[in-house]
């Protein structure tokens, strides 16, 4: 009986020395000791961290401050063209005006002192004019005047050219015509300017106490019955004889 029981007490001893250490811990999940690989399309975000940052991507690359080509301006505005001297203003008093052939071309361009001016352009196949004065400023303050003789009537004709079965029109550029217009007897005012023009075309028209602005007349030739001319200040009257 005592020999019995140790024997038993190493038996237990060894049993007990064959079994693994207890642990408080509990034992891994098998599932998760060896974890799949995770696949995934997203970069790795950026380190914070990084000294150099990667260079920003640019279409144009940005030249070095030496070799940047200068700013150019807005190139400036043309010189304007060159205009012609050009002629004088001159003015045409007369207590009646006919014109023949007339034909009212339209508004133009003028040349008047250097200055391009809007003027009305007539053509006309003749010109009768009733005491005729044409006045024309030669200097500020002088004028210098043309009268015809007191009831005469002056004419201006076509000038013939050489080789022509009929001479050309009468051209005449004018910048305003202010007088009566005689239709049938009734007397119409009117102040006709490139701002106002004529509103008919009629083939032959009658003025009367008429002042017409004039910068040129050309293709005729002017007949004044006893012309007088002379020099005038403003205020000066008109002789006549």
């Amino acid at each position: 009986m005592m020999r019995t029981q140790p024997m038993a007490a190493v038996a237990m001893i060894a049993v007990l020395a064959l079994q693994p250490p207890s642990s408080t811990e509990p034992p891994p999940d098998p599932s998760s000791s060896s974890p799949a690989p995770t696949t995934t399309t997203e970069p790795p975000p950026a380190s914070s961290s990084s000294a150099t940052p990667p260079p920003a991507s640019s279409s144009v690359p940005t030249l070095p401050p030496s070799t940047e080509p200068p700013s150019s301006s807005a190139p400036p505005p043309p010189a304007p063209a060159p205009v012609a001297a050009g002629g004088r203003e001159w003015t045409l008093t007369a207590s009646r005006l006919d014109l023949g052939g007339l034909n009212f071309v339209g508004v133009v361009d003028a040349v008047l002192n250097g200055q391009v001016i809007k003027v009305l352009k007539f053509t006309t196949s003749d010109m009768k004019i009733k005491d005729l004065v044409q006045t024309a400023e030669v200097q500020p303050g002088i004028k210098l005047v043309t009268a015809a003789r007191a009831g005469s009537t002056s004419t201006v004709n076509r000038t013939p050219v050489p080789g022509s079965k009929e001479p050309p029109l009468i051209e005449l550029f004018t910048v305003q015509l202010k007088g009566n217009l005689n239709i049938l007897g009734l007397k119409i005012p009117v102040n006709y300017t490139a701002a106002s023009p004529p509103p008919l075309n009629v083939p032959f028209v009658t003025f009367t106490e008429v002042t017409v602005r004039n910068t040129d007349l050309k293709g005729g030739n002017l007949t004044i019955p006893g012309a007088r001319i002379s020099v005038v200040s403003d205020l000066a009257p008109v002789e006549r004889r």
